[in-house]
């Protein structure tokens, strides 16, 4: 199915020097630093993921710092919720091999002013490393899902001097005008969509907030980075052009259907007989119709190949967005061996991507890779024992006591019915918190087993144009040249406003 509905192409000059490349921001940590900055040392848009980043930190701590977290942290301007982070979960040489991961509080919709300053410490030091040593473009990827952790992520991330912030799972309205704020020092605030059907309370608005003198007593006056919301439609692209101030938007990366990850729901709704979605022609973008809002466009989904490279520059596009390539590159979060496996059982033919309608808590479509011993299959999911400790993808509700708390359809079916929830809604639901920190070597260790992994990739992943069952190995440079490895016909950028800081 075409993803995108044609467009006319006005020839250009080439201006092959513009990075024309993002690496797409895939959580949890698979975009890590190293990869981002390995990109961004190669003249193309290295991406960090935002997503889980202060569990991915204090589990790293507890590990022996293998990364040189530590290093990072101790640039950061707020040095004692440096010493309570090291205090609390660094362990100098790492700790046993059997033994549970230390937890943070879950991190709750009134949130507590420690866990924004761990929060927005950890995206920092993520930053700050991707940085390191180089004058190269640097983005962070964030869910608009993820509302009690996106405020602090930013504020960290803009402490680190991040280039640009790219949000999707959602539509990203109010954090593009309070990004704003936050660079300003001043009190930011995401409103919360919260289920009151328990509390005989009159209906009001309710917001998760963050003040940045909270954070720092004397907050800097910051650089606003540049915003691009990730999106599925054009209609989105417009209703965010016409509410949002003049400024705040520097472009669009539009996402299709085959991309990784979270996909954006079917517009037509439909699903099949196991309630996976089903996509159709009302979920081809109209790219005339965003062309037309005079801001720079990058494809994503499919589009990982140099020529389709080509072909979203020739059509009008800045570029491409690519992820499921990078996922398994060397410098990725997966462990080698992780990697070394996925990519021989991919040439071997052994791995199958599947569109899952249920499995996410967040009711959004996600990409799933069919691979043996991991969460993928579905025999395995069904063996896994609910729990919830983590809590990043859990919904606001208030409780009968007016308080608002936090559920997740995938804990304990019990847990959930008990907090309201509706037991329809727990039906083939999966842990991808847990998952996808078992994915980079960082699953939670259990007395009756360790996490599986639960891996995602594009459509696409399984034609793996690089690497083999024999040499099952490439790196993010291996990547770049091959989707350098065609010039496009023309340049249909011409007119378009300037994005990434000048550079296009």
């Amino acid at each position: 199915m075409k993803i995108y509905a044609e467009m006319e192409v006005v020839p250009g000059p080439p201006n092959l020097q513009a990075p024309s490349i993002i690496q797409g921001g895939m959580g949890i940590a698979v975009s890590n630093w190293r990869l981002a900055r390995s990109v961004s040392q190669h003249g193309e848009i290295g991406i960090v993921s935002g997503t889980c980043i202060d569990t991915v930190m204090v589990r790293e701590l507890q590990d022996g710092d293998p990364v040189g977290r530590l290093r990072a942290l101790a640039t950061y301007p707020d040095q004692d919720i440096v010493r309570y982070i090291t205090d609390q979960f660094y362990v100098e040489g790492g700790i046993p091999a059997n033994q549970s991961y230390k937890l943070l509080p879950i991190h709750r919709f009134r949130p507590k002013v420690r866990s924004q300053r761990i929060l927005s410490a950890a995206a920092f030091s993520e930053v700050m490393l991707a940085k390191e040593g180089h004058d190269g473009y640097v983005g962070i990827n964030l869910l608009c899902e993820l509302k009690r952790h996106a405020l602090a992520c930013l504020y960290g991330a803009m402490l680190a001097r991040v280039d640009g912030i790219f949000m999707g799972a959602g539509i990203p309205k109010e954090e593009a005008e309070q990004i704003a704020r936050l660079a300003a020092g001043e009190p930011a605030q995401l409103r919360l969509d919260v289920d009151t059907s328990q509390c005989a309370e009159p209906e009001k608005a309710y917001f998760y907030t963050l003040d940045p003198k909270d954070i720092l007593p004397d907050p800097p006056v910051l650089q606003r980075p540049e915003f691009y919301p990730i999106i599925a439609s054009d209609l989105l692209a417009r209703i965010l052009d016409k509410k949002l101030p003049e400024g705040l938007i520097t472009g669009w990366v539009i996402e299709g259907p085959v991309a990784g990850g979270h996909n954006a729901p079917p517009r037509g709704k439909k699903r099949d007989e196991n309630g996976h979605p089903i996509y159709d022609e009302k979920d081809i973008v109209n790219l005339d119709r965003v062309a037309a809002l005079g801001y720079p466009y990058y494809l994503a989904g499919g589009f990982g190949t140099p020529q389709k490279r080509c072909e979203a520059l020739d059509r009008g596009a800045a570029g491409i967005q690519v992820g499921s390539l990078f996922s398994l590159t060397d410098e990725s979060g997966y462990p080698m061996d992780f990697k070394r496996d996925l990519i021989a059982k991919i040439h071997r033919n052994e791995v199958v991507v599947r569109t899952d309608g249920n499995v996410s808590p967040t009711g959004y479509p996600f990409k799933v890779l069919e691979a043996e011993g991991t969460l993928g299959l579905p025999e395995n999911q069904k063996e896994r024992v609910r729990i919830c400790d983590l809590g990043y993808l859990q919904h606001a509700y208030l409780d009968k006591k007016g308080r608002v708390q936090g559920r997740c359809p995938s804990e304990p079916v019990d847990t959930y019915i008990q907090k309201g929830g509706k037991c329809e809604n727990t039906a083939g639901r999966g842990c991808l918190c847990n998952g996808l920190f078992a994915n980079i070597g960082l699953g939670q260790r259990r007395d009756y087993g360790d996490e599986r992994p639960l891996f995602t990739g594009g459509d696409a992943l399984v034609d793996l144009p690089l690497a083999s069952e024999d040499n099952p190995s490439y790196s993010a440079a291996d990547v770049i040249h091959y989707l350098r490895d065609a010039a496009p016909s023309g340049d249909g950028r011409a007119g378009l406003k300037p994005t990434l800081k000048a550079r296009l």
